[in-house]
């Protein structure tokens, strides 16, 4: 028995792995054969293999040798495959058209929907948890946060913030805004410290006024209650509804104030680095305990260094301070 290439390959133009194996067994051979030497090469019986050639003649794969009962040849590849690719390139075309038209539907379907559809309700901790995950999985360009208390993600934290490191490794941009209050509550400084070393591009301001995160620019995502965030969450994906988000979120970044200091701005370097740092939290509204705790301070040296600032700037208060260091550019 000839042996045969077993790996099918011809499938995907409509041969099964048994007719490749017969087609290449009469191809290699370059001769006639007869059903009964076909049937060996293929290990099919008696009438299977009959079946089989029928199947091939009918395709136009094996011709019917002249004057040579049962015996059979292979038609050029040329010709043979030729036909069948022919054939399945139409079928490729049509499959295209009907894609195009079903498309169609799709969105004018979508766009009969009514706002109730674009507009989808969360509730319960454990879906809240759950659909926020997925929506930081899904990530594929960039992920926009406000955040403040109350939290919800409890023990399900440290997958999220895992989370969000895959997608800033695959390119995804993470920006985060916290609240001032925010990062005076238990662990949340030290997570958007761990954020940060992630690369997240991380801003703080005070007055945030909900929490909320926006994937892609496509997807909104915000607690059905401000104040009670257990209650449910709304998934948004009403056009309308996620402009006014994304204009929200921008708005508020471009007034908030970087966590982390970049490069220093004409007149800053009246400073040490130090009270640079002071002055940059103290800006985004923090106070002194955050602010100690940020930077490994004791309590007493960011006061010192605030009364530095304060002295620098010709500011009588802190609020004062913060609206010159804005003006003049010492801060971001």
């Amino acid at each position: 028995m000839t042996d045969v290439e077993t790996t099918p390959r011809l499938t995907a133009i409509g041969l099964s792995p048994r007719q490749e194996q017969a087609y290449r067994y009469l191809v290699t051979a370059g001769e006639t054969r007869t059903a009964a030497q076909i049937g060996d090469a293929v290990a099919l019986g008696e009438q299977d293999t009959d079946h089989l050639l029928r199947d091939l003649e009918s395709g136009g794969l094996v011709i019917r040798a002249t004057g040579r009962p049962g015996s059979y040849r292979a038609s050029p590849p040329e010709v043979a495959l030729g036909t069948l690719v022919s054939r399945r390139d139409g079928e490729l075309d049509r499959i295209r058209l009907l894609t195009a038209e079903l498309q169609g539907q799709y969105r004018e379907a979508a766009r009969q929907r009514s706002t109730d559809h674009s507009i989808e309700v969360v509730r319960g901790t454990e879906q809240i948890n759950r659909y926020y995950l997925h929506l930081v999985h899904g990530a594929r360009y960039g992920l926009d946060v406000l955040t403040k208390p109350p939290y919800l993600a409890g023990d399900g934290l440290l997958t999220t913030l895992r989370a969000e490191d895959a997608g800033i490794r695959r390119g995804v941009r993470s920006r985060s805004v916290y609240d001032g209050d925010a990062l005076d509550e238990h662990g949340t400084l030290a997570i958007a410290e761990q954020s940060m070393e992630f690369g997240e591009e991380a801003r703080a301001t005070t007055g945030l006024p909900f929490k909320m995160a926006i994937v892609d620019g496509r997807t909104g995502f915000m607690p059905l209650d401000v104040r009670s965030p257990a209650v449910g969450a709304l998934l948004v994906r009403s056009p309308p509804l996620l402009e006014a988000m994304i204009a929200l979120f921008e708005g508020i970044w471009l007034r908030a104030v970087p966590m982390r200091a970049g490069r220093a701005h004409t007149g800053a370097d009246t400073l040490d680095a130090r009270a640079a740092d002071v002055l940059r939290l103290m800006s985004a509204g923090l106070k002194d305990e955050t602010i100690a705790r940020a930077l490994h301070l004791s309590r007493r040296t960011v006061q010192k260094h605030v009364t530095d600032v304060m002295t620098a700037l010709g500011a009588r208060t802190r609020f004062q301070a913060a609206l010159l260091a804005k003006d003049r550019g010492w801060v971001g």
